[in-house]
């Protein structure tokens, strides 16, 4: 039997009410697990951020680490972390505009598969960090790559050679750089992911 409009239309309300219902309850139920948790000792916003990466394929999550890195850097706040080999890449292939194209006299392809290999690490500089923001801001300028970071790991100096590096090589405001856009397509949300979100 068809229905008429104001049929058709209590139906599709009363639905739309029991969604909202549903949701509602939910959202509830979400709100004490993550009390729940929190009650055990985790941290409930870093609980939220797995939630989200665990929604990401691992090619998404990497790019995501990279990409957090680069701002990061850019925004001087690496705090003494240097910067992950996938975020070093990216930045490495960004062709710098104030230099002219390398073309083929580069050595080392740009296939992020086969990643180049680091400069030599020189024993450990005891030096300030303001000082190697310089020298990285200086390299940046001379068209050096990020990998050319004189720095080894765990010296703070890494860090701030870093950020100078990133800071040098920013966006003119123009435009985003490559090395700072998302290249694959963030995952399409379900109606699932919907009604369980918070």
């Amino acid at each position: 039997m068809k229905k008429n409009p104001r049929e058709r239309l209590v139906y599709h309300v009363q639905n739309l009410e029991r969604l909202e219902a549903e949701k509602k309850s939910a959202t509830e139920d979400f709100r004490q697990a993550l009390a729940e948790a929190r009650g055990a000792g985790f941290d409930p916003g870093t609980l939220k951020v797995v939630l989200r990466l665990r929604k990401l394929s691992p090619e998404q999550r990497k790019e995501r680490r990279a990409l957090e890195a680069i701002y990061l850097a850019a925004l001087g706040m690496l705090e003494g972390d240097p910067l992950p080999d996938e975020a070093r890449r990216r930045l490495d292939e960004e062709p710098d505009q104030d230099q002219p194209a390398k073309g083929l006299t580069d050595p080392w392809p740009r296939d992020l598969k086969a990643p180049r290999p680091a400069p030599p690490q020189l024993p450990m500089n005891l030096k300030d960090p303001e000082e190697a923001r310089r020298e990285g801001r200086a390299a940046a300028a001379d068209g050096k790559r990020i990998y050319d970071n004189p720095y080894p790991a765990g010296d703070q100096c890494r860090a701030a050679w870093d950020e100078g590096w990133c800071e040098k090589k920013k966006s003119n405001g123009m435009d985003t750089p490559a090395a700072y856009q998302r290249r694959s397509k963030p995952p399409e949300k379900s109606d699932k992911d919907e009604k369980g979100a918070a």
